[in-house]
């Protein structure tokens, strides 16, 4: 069992530079790189923001509504 749990954590501490490798060898530079882990983030906050301001705003009219 300790001989698996080795080859599962050093597999995972290869798995970031092994990707870079890749991306550099598949033509993509350090800007691209930014610049799409950028535009990752803003839809994973957006997608995460949208749904709550949704429900504030429902809540905020259905109360006006009853006033």
């Amino acid at each position: 069992m300790a001989h698996q749990l080795n080859i599962t954590t050093e597999a995972f501490k290869t798995a970031p530079p092994a990707l870079v490798s890749l991306l550099h060898a598949g033509g993509m530079t350090p800007s691209s790189w930014v610049t799409l882990l950028t535009l990752a983030y803003l839809v994973l906050q957006i997608g995460l923001l949208v749904p709550r301001y949704l429900a504030r705003w429902r809540a905020w009219r259905a109360q006006r509504r009853q006033s």
